[in-house]
């Protein structure tokens, strides 16, 4: 059964608030119907200049500039916060936003990486497993007492329903390795995936998910949300947007390749290994900030990254999408907010109307 797609716009939380409010109301004006999403940026994005902003402040300022359209999360990690507040904060924006709210977790390697944590304790399937029960549990309004290997609550009742409060906030899991797509099929409502998504790992990631999900007793439905963040840039000059993304794809390489340690999302993109020999020098070399130069056209394409001119992002999207990726949100990078206002506004008047179902 087909599936037409909703494509969304996703910023990371470094981004200063204005332009968020900015970005969010024009893919609400220019009819993306997968919502307005953020990333938290931790920390060590200061490392590349940047400031790190709270995913929730920042998704308050972007459902104050919205009405209509979803407000995701995509993703935090649920290290970072102990799981009741993270359910706190998931109400108070999907109250904020009158119900638009979609609430995502997931590792954030980046983030974890600098906390002193038992990983063999903390593991990241038991981790996420609990954090949802607790978040969806405290959301509901009951009375909600948990006792689970790593987290503990007790929460009193509280009427939701009858102060217009939803009590079903949909959560979806940020998952790179086959044991979090599993997860994602057998207890989330939605499945997110990495940068550097391709067709060949959107594949490998649904066949786990639907595995997850089969294993339990669960029937997915045709629609049921497998998103992507893809880093994008869409201009009429199409040398100006593959040159926006560049440097990005880089970072995304070094950060699969030093952090993440998964080989499927390299080796999905069909490129051979030795291709990211350049990458694991510069790594060896402390010069892994400065690989935008051995980011070729083709590392782009092989990676579906959404860059070009309307007709090729076109293209590139409709890949992913018959791939079984649904919901694109689009990492829109470039030199400046007009050059990103810019993206937002092509895409959505050439690009979005012509999509066609995918699987």
């Amino acid at each position: 059964m087909s599936t037409q797609p909703k494509v969304g716009v996703i910023f990371k939380s470094y981004e200063p608030l204005a332009s968020i409010q900015k970005y969010a109301a024009q893919t609400e004006e220019s009819g993306y119907n997968g919502g307005f999403w953020i990333a938290e940026a931790y920390h060590w994005f200061r490392k590349y200049g940047h400031e790190a902003r709270g995913c929730f402040t920042t998704l308050a300022a972007a459902a104050m500039a919205t009405k209509k359209i979803p407000i995701g999360l995509g993703i935090t990690s649920p290290y970072m916060r102990h799981p009741t507040i993270q359910a706190s904060e998931s109400n108070a924006i999907d109250e904020l936003s009158g119900g638009r709210f979609i609430m995502g977790i997931g590792a954030g390697k980046v983030g974890t990486e600098y906390l002193d944590l038992d990983m063999k304790k903390y593991t990241p399937v038991k981790t996420h497993h609990e954090s949802a029960e607790m978040i969806r549990g405290i959301a509901s309004g009951e009375a909600f007492k948990y006792e689970g290997e790593l987290y503990a609550c007790d929460m009193p009742a509280v009427d939701r329903k009858s102060r217009g409060l939803r009590t079903d906030i949909p959560v979806y899991i940020g998952a790179t390795g086959p044991f979090m797509q599993k997860l994602g099929g057998r207890e989330f409502d939605g499945l997110l995936l990495p940068g550097l998504t391709s067709p060949g790992f959107t594949s490998y990631a649904r066949q786990n998910c639907w595995e997850g999900a089969e294993k339990v007793g669960r029937e997915l439905p045709s629609d049921f949300p497998v998103g992507g963040v893809i880093l994008a840039a869409c201009n009429k000059d199409g040398a100006k947007a593959k040159d926006a993304t560049r440097s990005y794809t880089g970072t995304y390489v070094i950060n699969k390749l030093r952090n993440i340690k998964n080989d499927i999302i390299l080796s999905s993109s069909g490129l051979p290994d030795e291709t990211w020999n350049p990458f694991r020098k510069a790594i060896e070399e402390g010069t892994e900030d400065n690989v935008t130069h051995l980011v070729s056209d083709e590392i782009q394409r092989r990676f579906t990254v959404i860059s070009g001119t309307p007709d090729e992002c076109l293209e590139i999207t409709q890949e992913l999408v018959d791939a079984g990726l649904n919901l694109p949100l689009l990492e829109v990078v470039g030199a400046s907010e007009a050059d990103n206002l810019e993206t937002i506004r092509l895409f959505g008047e050439a690009v979005l109307p012509k999509l066609k179902p995918g699987l």
